[in-house]
């Protein structure tokens, strides 16, 4: 299927591994980009290995953050191999890599290097706190960051375990910013002719997406701690447990509670001074917790679906994930897409959520194997078949032998 979107003809070279570098990469060939992805011959990305797979070969991990690429096979230990890199990077828009800080540098895939190989180099690099500090050098992952930033302090029920969100928010964060630096450095570009480095990392993602919790530290001094299932500050935008299951109720107003009120059979609530308003209720917050609760337990989801929304109260029911996989607005949305994977059969994994009416993107190119692409993308830079096959003899690239 033919690349199309606001990003077709923009080269990008990604050497990642697991979820923040892959992330962005994806993003960028979703609406366009002829991503070539650069992995290890030896096994290629960490993520391959994860399970569980699709047909028993393709990893569920690697297959969620590897669609729309190429894939080369390199031993970045070896010269032959570095040189096949830059020789990919010299006339590429974006290189894209979330390696430890310093690990390209050594191989000579640093960013002063390769600009003055390609002035118009977007060199984005993700890492785990950022360029400057005495941890800038340090590794870190999705989990490890999620404690660093206090982001699981925040998470979970009061007197309880620290709990890690559900999702990998730190990596796909990074991921995200990565991709708008990017965007913008290519905007620059457009303007100036001439790339940059764009830095972004772990850190400084979770600390942007925690804004508001640090706003609410900075205005009140007092340290937020686990918000449970809802608002610190809001009793009625909180998770209820029905007579046969969750639902989240999101009244975030002074009308939302008049009608809640009203809809769980409590009108004399409405004359309770110290419930009035929201800053009230919020000193109240336990209170009128137990209270709702008690009044939840008693009828099941529809019940309170139905009277919750006919008295204008937002609300849901707490899907498992199958249900949101089957649900009829998600397939509206075009969220759920399917592939056929080369030499494997049909694999599932979620759309793309940005939706340009001009030029869209797509879910075009299944997950590659590794190396699937090597002897393509060796040829399209001018290497010969016998270059090919000496560089394969001497493990400097693998060629594609299919699903292992």
């Amino acid at each position: 299927m033919q690349a199309h979107g606001p990003l077709k003809g923009i080269k990008v070279v990604e050497i990642g591994v697991a979820m923040a570098g892959p992330f962005c990469a994806m993003l960028l060939g979703d609406y366009g980009a002829d991503v070539i992805k650069i992995e290890k011959v030896e096994g290629g990305d960490d993520s391959r290995t994860w399970p569980p797979y699709f047909h028993g070969k393709l990893s569920y991990y690697y297959a969620s953050t590897n669609r729309n690429k190429r894939c080369i096979a390199l031993d970045l230990k070896q010269p032959e191999a570095v040189e096949i890199a830059r020789e990919l990077i010299r006339d590429a828009d974006v290189l894209v890599q979330n390696y430890r800080p310093g690990a390209l540098d050594r191989m000579g895939l640093d960013w002063e290097s390769l600009s003055k190989l390609n002035p118009r180099l977007v060199y984005c690099a993700i890492s785990g706190f950022g360029r400057k500090g005495d941890m800038a050098l340090d590794p870190a992952n999705d989990l490890f960051m999620q404690a660093f930033s206090g982001g699981m302090s925040v998470t979970g029920f009061p007197g309880q375990s620290p709990v890690k969100m559900g999702i990998s928010v730190a990596d796909i964060g990074a991921g995200m910013f990565a991709a708008l630096g990017v965007m913008m450095a290519l905007r620059e570009r457009d303007r100036t002719e001439r790339g940059q480095r764009v830095d972004t990392s772990l850190l400084e993602g979770q600390v942007a997406m925690l804004a508001h919790f640090f706003t609410r530290y900075f205005a009140s001094g007092i340290v937020p701690g686990p918000m449970g299932g809802g608002a610190l500050n809001n009793p009625t935008y909180q998770s209820y447990q029905a007579a046969d299951g969750w639902i989240v109720i999101a009244a975030f107003n002074d009308r939302m509670w008049r009608g809640l009120a009203q809809a769980v059979g409590a009108p004399e609530w409405l004359e309770v001074p110290e419930y009035a308003t929201q800053d009230k209720r919020e000193v109240k917050r336990e209170e009128i917790i137990r209270l709702l609760a008690e009044r939840i337990a008693k009828k099941n989801q529809a019940h309170w679906l139905e009277v919750l929304s006919q008295a204008g109260v937002p609300c849901s029911p707490v899907h498992r994930l199958d249900q949101v996989a089957a649900h009829p607005q998600v397939h509206a949305a075009e969220m759920i897409q399917t592939l056929m994977a080369d030499q494997l059969g049909e694999i599932r994994m979620a759309g793309l959520p940005i939706k340009l009416e001009q030029a869209p993107g797509s879910v075009r190119m299944p997950p590659p194997r590794l190396g699937q692409h090597t002897e393509e993308i060796l040829k399209q830079a001018g290497r010969t078949q016998a270059d090919i096959d000496a560089l394969s003899a001497s493990r400097a690239v693998k060629l594609d032998t299919g699903w292992n």
